[in-house]
């Protein structure tokens, strides 16, 4: 009777024993799991506009890299031949990678910009495994987003989150092919006057993905012209005829007075403030 205790004791202990140590070994590779899967990153890109620099982004990307999870881990410059020079490196733990892109013919149409952005998103999906992005544009590039959104991105791609354009000329310049208090709104939402640009953007734009969230920011300087100096309200607002209600969502933002100039606009607290707000909370 002994003997059939003492073998039953035995085997009770070593069954616990057992359970005790898978679970000891199981349970830190569950935890790494759970946190993989908390860490998995959205990288958010910026881009410089027409004949911008690094001064172009960095005060955009200084202010997101104050925040919780977010820093700024890449430079890819674009060459003049279109090849991607890599400075900084991708890192696993960081859950808000900021990615600053620049361009070294900075003053190339926007066909040829949207050549380059598909190029760096299909480089950091390729290489880094990304599954979302968001984009954030200061002037031309924020056309040459949209252009390479309604003639470039496929199913396939990561999805395209956010969007952020400040100070965008969706549908003409100053002092090119628009005119202070010359433009308007119809009735159907459409500017009156539409340049070549914006008549292309608005027979694609079906094309531009469905589940992006949009942010339009632009300038008031409040002096009665309803620009930025270089860019009419009516122009910045112009990509709400391109989106409106066709994708997730799409709000604007106006910054008013002299800080809100056009080439101000990327240095601006108060801009600053509403990306990081509308990306990252």
């Amino acid at each position: 009777m002994i003997k059939k205790f003492t073998y039953k004791l035995f085997l009770t202990l070593a069954t616990s024993l057992l359970l005790l140590t898978s679970l000891c070994l199981t349970s830190p590779l569950t935890t790494r799991n759970h946190l993989h899967k908390q860490l998995v990153a959205q990288p958010t890109l910026y881009f410089h506009g027409w004949a911008g620099s690094a001064s172009s982004t960095n005060h955009l990307i200084a202010a997101a890299a104050a925040l919780p999870q977010a820093k700024k881990v890449l430079t890819i410059t674009v060459t003049e031949s279109g090849q991607l020079a890599i400075n900084g490196s991708w890192q696993d733990n960081v859950k808000y990678p900021l990615i600053q892109v620049l361009f070294a013919n900075n003053q190339a149409e926007i066909p040829q910009q949207a050549r380059w952005i598909d190029k760096v998103v299909t480089y950091l999906q390729t290489n880094y495994h990304i599954q979302s992005f968001n984009i954030v544009t200061h002037s031309m590039a924020g056309p040459a987003t949209f252009y390479w959104a309604i003639t470039s991105y496929r199913p396939t791609y990561p999805q395209f989150n956010k969007f952020v354009a400040i100070a965008g000329p969706f549908d003409g310049v100053i002092h090119i092919d628009d005119v202070p208090n010359q433009n308007y709104f119809q009735a159907d939402g459409l500017p009156a006057y539409q340049n070549a640009a914006f008549k292309n953007y608005y027979r694609q734009r079906q094309a531009f993905p469905k589940n992006t969230q949009v942010l339009n920011i632009y300038g008031n300087l409040a002096d009665g012209s309803n620009s930025d100096s270089l860019v009419t309200n009516v122009s910045a607002r112009s990509l709400g005829s391109l989106v409106k209600g066709q994708v997730a969502s799409y709000q604007e933002i106006t910054i008013t007075g002299p800080s809100a100039q056009h080439s101000r606009l990327h240095n601006n607290d108060q801009v600053n403030h509403a990306v990081d707000n509308f990306l990252f909370k």
